[in-house]
């Protein structure tokens, strides 16, 4: 039996809009139901999917038959779409980025622990990805709430890391000039090597601008080393914080079926595609959140 509660959100039109809320688990993740994002939906409600993002990390959302316009439009009630200059997109709609692994694809976009362009100078804020097919079985995400876990850490650490930034950087998917895996661009743009290519160095804490809520804002994925630290005595302390962020405590996977949305707030959370379906084909489109 599903455990939910209802989100009352008074509105103008209707005295209330109502959805039940089914968290996945007690720190990360929830799914929203009983609701049709292909139906216009008062601001009220967005407000209060903004709110629980903010709290759950990561929302759900199953059996949407949006319009890839439905899609787009879904995608700026939460912010602004950044340009998508790195993967083919959907024809006519340049910010839809395309995830597709065909059956005889060994490796996979996104298999590791990390943060949505936290090699950037200013990263994403939020990801959505909708999911078009997906195989019989196998290719669900994983995400952990950086939160969660940095508040269990002990009080001399976490002052420790206050005081720590952190380098973050993409390059090992550059070889020769070129991208190492098939999903991108054959012919990139400057802009989108140079975004490829990008480092920025990062306080390790930040506070969660809506919640306050302190994060650990490193990643398996990215971060090379403590800013000003040699990576070799980097690496300790990095695997120990990873270790712990990684405990299944505080962690959630969701299974995709055709049709389902995700939502993640990319200063909260990590995730982890994984890469288990080989032989089967998986489409996944993709909105970046600024």
């Amino acid at each position: 039996m599903v455990e939910t509660v209802t989100a009352d959100i008074p509105t103008q039109a209707t005295g209330k809009a109502a959805f039940r809320i089914a968290p996945l688990t007690t720190h990360v993740g929830a799914e929203l139901l009983d609701i049709d994002l292909a139906q216009d939906q008062p601001e009220g409600t967005f407000e209060e999917m903004r709110r629980l993002l903010a709290h759950y990390g990561v929302l759900f959302f199953r059996d949407q038959q949006l319009t890839v316009e439905q899609y787009v439009a879904l995608g700026r009630r939460f912010g602004t779409l950044e340009g998508n200059d790195t993967l083919e997109h959907v024809e006519g709609a340049p910010q839809v980025g395309l995830l597709i692994k065909e059956r005889d694809h060994v490796t996979s976009i996104g298999d590791m622990w990390h943060t949505d362009h936290s090699y950037m100078a200013s990263p994403a804020k939020a990801t959505m990805l909708r999911a078009i097919e997906v195989p019989p079985h196998g290719g669900d995400t994983l995400f952990t709430h950086i939160g969660h876990s940095f508040a269990t850490l002990p009080e001399g650490l976490k002052a420790t890391l206050r005081t720590l930034g952190a380098l973050h950087s993409r390059t090992h998917l550059i070889k020769d000039g070129k991208y190492a895996a098939q999903y991108f661009k054959e012919r990139p743009s400057k802009t989108a090597t140079d975004k490829l290519g990008a480092t920025a160095v990062h306080p390790v804490v930040i506070p969660h601008p809506e919640t306050g809520q302190e994060m650990l804002f490193v990643n398996p994925g990215y971060v090379v080393k403590f800013d000003g630290w040699t990576a070799k005595h980097s690496a300790g302390l990095l695997a120990s914080l990873y270790d712990h962020c990684l405990q299944p405590d505080y962690q959630c996977r969701f299974r995709w079926r055709e049709d389902s949305i995700a939502i993640w707030d990319n200063r909260s959370v990590w995730h982890y595609a994984v890469n288990d379906y080989h032989g089967h084909r998986r489409v996944m489109q993709r909105l970046v959140i600024s």
